[in-house]
C-alpha cells in the first residue's frame, strides 16, 4: 500500500490526454467528456488540470477554469478520486488546491456542481465549507439527474 504522504501533485496538460481519460473513465462509469472537449480544455490557458500522483498512475484530480476578469470566479469543472484511495481525506486535498488557485487569483468564490445522487461529492463540499446554491433540474445525461450546484466564498 502507497504512503499518502508519498503522493505528488502535478499539472497536466494535453500531451496526458490519454491517461487523463483513462482515469476519467474509471471514476467515471457512464458518463464522460469528449475527447475534443478534453482536447479544446487542455489546450485553453484559463484551465488547469491538477494531478495527485502515485508515481505514474493518476489516483486523483482537480480540473479547474479560471473566469478571472469575466465572470470572476473559479470554476471546478472535475473532481474525482481513484477508487482504491477513496476515504483518505484526497478530495479535501484537492479542495484546498482549488480555494489556493482561488486566492491567488483574487477571486472571491469557487462555483461547483454534482450530481444529486452523489453523496460523496456533496459531503466533501459541504465540509470544505461549500454551500448549496442551486439545485437544476435535468442538469445531467447518461442518467438523466439534477445538478446539486454549490458556492464557496473565499
Amino acid at each position: 500500500m502507497t504512503q499518502l504522504n508519498k503522493l505528488e501533485t502535478k499539472v497536466l496538460a494535453i500531451e496526458s490526454i490519454d491517461k487523463i481519460r483513462e482515469f476519467e473513465h474509471l471514476c467515471f462509469t457512464t458518463d464522460h467528456w469528449k475527447q475534443e472537449d478534453w482536447k479544446d480544455l487542455l489546450t485553453d490557458e484559463r484551465a488547469t488540470y491538477y494531478a495527485l500522483m502515485d508515481g505514474e498512475k493518476i489516483v486523483g484530480d482537480l480540473f479547474t477554469y479560471n473566469w478571472s476578469g469575466e465572470l470572476d470566479y473559479l470554476k471546478i469543472m472535475n473532481v474525482a478520486v481513484h477508487p482504491d484511495y477513496r476515504k483518505k481525506g484526497l478530495a479535501t486535498k484537492l479542495m484546498a488546491l482549488a480555494k489556493k488557485e482561488c486566492e491567488d487569483s483574487k477571486l472571491s468564490r469557487i462555483c461547483a456542481e454534482t450530481r444529486e445522487s452523489n453523496i460523496a461529492m456533496k459531503t466533501v463540499f459541504e465540509q470544505n465549507g461549500y454551500t448549496l446554491n442551486d439545485v437544476e433540474e435535468n442538469c445531467y445525461e447518461n442518467p438523466v439527474e439534477s445538478g446539486h450546484k454549490y458556492v464557496y466564498i473565499a
